[in-house]
């Protein structure tokens, strides 16, 4: 699996949070991006569930040879059927996409990017059943599933506390939201917007501000 420049931003959005977080789990690792990231921040135990085989070896290679290993526990397994005996103060999730759209012709490339099975409604299901009452639950999706999004969350007992869009640029819309829910209600949810790349097709100061401590050429 790739490292894209989304799931970037989302992890370091994440870490930037000052989390006061003793449990961490990592829903469908990928690279193990995410968790690293987080790891470089915060001083958390992470569990990071992968469910491709493929992409679970190169997580667990990527996580031994980092230097936050100690934290970090790499698991092999459908988190569906996933039954962890502690709970869970931050629960991060950059999940398969899509759900009933063109499919490639690659079985891991399709149990990574749809979520046939791994649906938001499974997802959301799952997650309250492990996050503490004061946890949050970060997300990360495609801009055209943010109704369909906030409806899910309600409907499971979630309420938005932040939400940010994610733009290529001033000329784009939003390709991407990152959002933040947890078990109680917030008055009125902050919004934000991050954009990727100014006119000139360089990186923003805001983009660079949230990526400079992970990426060597910023």
């Amino acid at each position: 699996m790739k490292v894209t420049t989304d799931a970037s931003l989302f992890g370091a959005w994440v870490a930037n949070q000052s989390l006061s977080s003793k449990q961490t789990l990592d829903i469908g690792g990928g690279t193990g991006l995410l968790s690293l990231m987080l790891a470089q921040k915060n001083e958390t135990k992470i569990d990071i569930i992968e469910i491709e085989k493929n992409c679970f070896e190169q997580m667990k290679q990527n996580i031994e040879n980092s230097s936050w290993k100690d934290r970090i526990k790499c698991v092999f397994n459908d988190i569906i059927q996933f039954n962890p005996t502690v709970q869970y103060d931050i629960i991060l999730s950059n999940p398969p996409f899509h759900e009933g759209q063109l499919k490639s012709d690659q079985s891991s490339v399709n149990l990574a990017r749809h979520g046939d099975e791994l649906t938001l409604g499974v997802l959301f299901n799952k997650v309250i059943e492990m996050i503490t009452e004061d946890g949050i639950f970060y997300l990360l999706v495609p801009a055209y599933r943010d109704k369909e999004t906030i409806s899910i969350a309600l409907k499971n007992g979630m309420y938005l506390k932040n939400k940010v869009f994610v733009k290529q640029s001033s000329h784009h819309d939003p390709f991407r939201i990152m959002y933040a829910f947890s078990m109680k209600h917030h008055s009125e949810a902050k919004t934000e917007e991050i954009i990727i790349k100014d006119k000139n097709d360089r990186y923003t100061d805001a983009f660079i501000r949230y990526l400079k401590d992970y990426n060597l050429y910023l």
